[in-house]
C-alpha cells in the first residue's frame, strides 16, 4: 500500500544494540529572546555564540546536534509561574529549560521528505529537512522528516539510517514517497561523526 505523507519529527524509538537503556534527559537552556518555535521532536544544536540551543537549520551537516528536544519549562513572557510545555513558543520572561534526548545509543523513526528512502541507504548517513511544526494537529509536535537527496558516506551528516521501519501500515512501503526510517545520531556531540558504510 502506498505511504501518505504523515510528519511527526524524530520519534524514540529505542537503543542500538549494546547501548545501555537510559530514560534520562539532557537539561540545557534556551535564551528568554530566543523567538523561534521549537517544537516537540525537533533536532536542536548548540549556538555558535552562546552556550543557548536553537532550533536545527538547513539540513544539520555542518554543525554537531545537541539531541533531540522533548519538552521544556519557562515563565511565560506575561510573568507567573513556571510551565511545562512539550515545545516552547519563543520569547519568553526568563531562560527557558529544555530536555533533550542525547544518549548516544537512541534511535528514531522519522518520515521521508517526499522521495522515498531506499532500502540499500541502510548504513548510509542523511540529513534532516526542516519543519515548520505547529499546534493544528496534534500538541505542538515537529514537522521534520529526513530528505533522501543529503544521502551520504560522509561523517558530518547529522544521523545514520539503522534500518527501514518494519512496522504494518502507513510508512512500511519502501518503495512510496514518504516512507518511514529508523536513524541513529552520527554527528552530535556525545557521538562524532562516523563515515558510513559504503
Amino acid at each position: 500500500m502506498a505511504n501518505t505523507q504523515s510528519t511527526f519529527g524524530f520519534q524514540f524509538y529505542g537503543y542500538l544494540p549494546g547501548y545501555a537503556v537510559d530514560q534520562q534527559y539532557s537539561v540545557r537552556q534556551i535564551q528568554s529572546s530566543y523567538a523561534s518555535a521549537i517544537w516537540f521532536g525537533d533536532p536542536v544544536i548548540k549556538s555558535a555564540a552562546s552556550p543557548y540551543i536553537q532550533v536545527g537549520l538547513g539540513t544539520g551537516n555542518l554543525t554537531a546536534m545537541a539531541g533531540i528536544f522533548y519538552g521544556c519549562t519557562y515563565v511565560p513572557s506575561a510573568g507567573g509561574a513556571p510551565v511545562w510545555s512539550p515545545w516552547f513558543p519563543g520569547s519568553v520572561k526568563t531562560d527557558a529549560t529544555a530536555y533533550l534526548i542525547s544518549a548516544p545509543g537512541a534511535m528514531f523513526k522519522v518520515a521521508a521528505l517526499l522521495t522515498a528512502v531506499p532500502t540499500t541507504a541502510v548504513g548510509d548517513n542523511i540529513g534532516w529537512s526542516t519543519g515548520a511544526g505547529g499546534t493544528s494537529v496534534g500538541q505542538g509536535f515537529s514537522t521534520f522528516t529526513v530528505d533522501q537527496g543529503t544521502l551520504t558516506t560522509g561523517p558530518s551528516a547529522p544521523f545514520t539510517i539503522v534500518k527501514m521501519y518494519d512496522g504494518v501500515g502507513n510508512g512500511a512501503d519502501t518503495t512510496t514517497s514518504y516512507n518511514w526510517v529508523i536513524v541513529a545520531f552520527n554527528n552530535q556531540f556525545l557521538r562524532a561523526g562516523a563515515t558510513a558504510v559504503a
